[in-house]
């Protein structure tokens, strides 16, 4: 009963409703939402339940097809409920892979470190709406590069516009794009960079070693 009350409360929070403190009770007795939402894990792992009805399905479309162009053994980092293009997913929460029927493969892991993963791996690494919330954003960069075959690519994708408030607060950075892009041009990518319908893309290749 306890999960139950706990996602009828998710909802109303999502409308608007001051559920927060009711919420904290409850979390205590919900396994996977222990600690919410101050702790990473179960903050996202909520949030895994709410994912459609915060990103709409014209921007959803929109992002499935600028990576459309992407082909081979990609790696979605924080890939959250839904992957756009078949991927091996890494997502902090369990929840969220749970729910991700897009993934080849699952891995558990935080993006504040070292990716689990070999050097010189992956055709391509996605990354959607994820570096807002890093805060170890270079890391998190050179490691996709390393993990990245050479000539491989790297998309990224974050919104134009602010974060909505009640994930805000878990955001940790907000760069204009002219930031973001001298971050990947200094890790080595070449890029190109875009805006579209309200979202940053920035289209990235990994120099051959």
């Amino acid at each position: 009963m306890s999960e139950n009350d706990f996602l009828c409360g998710l909802m109303e929070l999502q409308y608007g409703v001051d559920v927060k403190e009711t919420l904290q009770s409850l979390s205590s007795s919900v396994p996977w939402a222990r600690g919410w939402p101050e702790d990473k894990k179960s903050f996202w792992n909520a949030e895994a339940f709410m994912w459609g009805r915060k990103i709409s399905k014209e921007k959803r479309s929109l992002i499935k097809q600028e990576l459309s162009f992407l082909s081979g053994n990609n790696l979605d980092i924080g890939c959250g409920a839904y992957s756009y293009i078949k991927s091996v997913g890494f997502d902090i929460s369990p929840k969220m892979l749970d729910f991700n029927d897009n993934c080849t493969e699952k891995v558990c892991g935080d993006v504040e470190k070292p990716l689990p993963f070999s050097s010189n791996t992956f055709d391509s690494v996605t990354s959607i709406f994820v570096l807002n919330y890093v805060t170890n954003h270079k890391q998190l960069l050179s490691e996709i590069s390393r993990t990245l075959k050479d000539n491989g690519e790297f998309v990224m994708v974050l919104s134009s516009k602010d974060i909505n408030g009640w994930q805000k607060q878990k955001e940790v950075n907000s760069f204009e794009s002219s930031g973001w892009t001298t971050l990947l041009e200094n890790i080595g990518f070449n890029l190109t960079f875009y805006e579209k319908d309200g979202l940053w893309f920035w289209k990235c290749s990994k120099n051959k070693t």
